[in-house]
């Protein structure tokens, strides 16, 4: 494990305890319609054209509990829409997205143009979704103190950079939201 970067030795050394209140909680590995309703309000507010939304359960991976793929209206072609669909699925290794790093983060991460950051420019869904802005934050289990779950949107176009604050201000908001959400499940399971 020495070749892990710091954020992946921090959510492996957490993984045996997310995993057990994932799974305690429905949400290790089915997807949620009210995540998945969630995530799709999460998009369509966003601003973003076209944009990806998640609601991410990360473990020894991430599973996307609650997503939402802009329909082949938005992307202009049912094979572009079903592409995009066969990329994305509802599962990814914790190597790809921005969302692990979220996890370990305790502010929201926003990138209105990840090739704007070498650190992120080079992931892999940079290539495999071709994602060009993300806004991320993550979502604490309270009792346990220990981040479980993220929400983000991803976006295929770059943002100008002046959208920084704007998707700050949502993600915060929508965060506050999903929180909610997550706190609902917490407090049904005493």
């Amino acid at each position: 494990m020495s070749d892990l970067t710091p954020t992946q030795r921090s959510l492996h050394a957490q993984t045996p305890h997310r995993l057990a209140r994932l799974h305690q909680l429905g949400l290790a590995d089915h997807p949620d319609e009210e995540f998945d309703r969630f995530t799709g309000a999460l998009a369509r507010g966003s601003g973003v054209p076209g944009a990806l939304a998640m609601v991410n359960a990360i473990s020894d991976r991430q599973f996307f509990t609650g997503l939402h793929l802009p329909s082949a209206d938005e992307l202009g072609s049912v094979a572009e829409a079903e592409a995009l669909a066969a990329a994305v699925g509802r599962v990814m290794p914790l190597e790809h997205g921005y969302c692990p790093e979220t996890m370990d983060r305790t502010k929201p991460l926003t990138l209105p143009d990840v090739c704007m950051k070498p650190d992120f420019a080079g992931n892999e869904v940079v290539d495999l979704v071709n994602i060009r802005t993300y806004m991320g934050i993550r979502l604490i289990d309270k009792e346990m103190g220990i981040p479980l779950m993220t929400i983000c949107v991803v976006g295929r176009e770059a943002r100008p950079m002046e959208d920084g604050r704007r998707m700050l201000a949502y993600i915060k908001e929508r965060g506050a939201q999903g929180q909610y959400l997550l706190d609902q499940r917490i407090t049904a399971l005493s």
